[in-house]
């Protein structure tokens, strides 16, 4: 009966520590499960807060101030809400007078949604890779460009400027381009020539020009 006894105490004791073994790898593979769907979940990115290169500008607005007096401000506003393939988008006309001197300021907006989201904030977070690029046709209807902001390594960024307008009455556009991730050692880039500047282009405006 003793050797029987023994025969059972270890068939529980073997049983014992089996099913002990299996309730702590089941418990195992259950954690290792809850980690890699933590790690999963926490590597999906917040759609939210989507890339840089994903923002869309829905519009931009310039303003245009004389820099002497009556200091009078001009608006022109380009929106385009629905993007490319939707309805054509609104482009105000500069009419502005002759024989000036402009400060210019350059608004960026995505108006999609509410709050409306200022694309110019990110833009002045991300200086060094972004600048803006101004075209005359004729070239003589808006000149004498001169960048009035610049990145944090001194090169221009452009959402500040200044410009003169013809002495007499004329008719034309102003092209405003913003590219990023742009080469701003190209050459002429930093005095204004978009032509080596490679990059991608943000946002391209072409406003119509009539002096008076």
């Amino acid at each position: 009966c003793r050797r029987v006894r023994l025969e059972s105490y270890f068939q529980i004791k073997i049983f014992i520590s089996i099913t002990l073994k299996k309730i702590i790898m089941q418990n195992v593979f259950l954690a290792l499960g809850i980690v890699m769907t933590l790690l999963a979940a926490g590597c999906k990115k917040d759609p939210k807060n989507p890339d840089p290169e994903q923002e869309l500008i829905t519009t931009l607005q310039l303003t245009l101030t004389e820099t002497t007096a009556p200091f009078s401000k001009h608006i022109f506003t380009f929106k385009d809400v629905d993007g490319d393939g939707g309805a054509d988008p609104t482009i105000d006309t500069i009419k502005v007078p002759a024989g000036k001197t402009y400060h210019a300021s350059l608004l960026l907006l995505d108006e999609r949604n509410l709050p409306v989201d200022t694309v110019s904030n990110e833009i002045n977070e991300l200086n060094t890779i972004h600048q803006f690029f101004y075209q005359s046709t004729p070239a003589d209807v808006f000149a004498d460009f001169v960048y009035k902001t610049f990145d944090d390594n001194g090169k221009p960024l452009g959402t500040e400027f200044e410009c003169k307008s013809k002495n007499i009455a004329a008719s034309g556009s102003l092209r405003i381009t913003l590219r990023h991730e742009l080469n701003k050692n190209g050459e002429g880039v930093s005095s204004g020539d978009i032509t080596h500047a490679d990059g991608e282009t943000d946002i391209e405006v072409d406003f119509p020009v009539r002096l008076y």
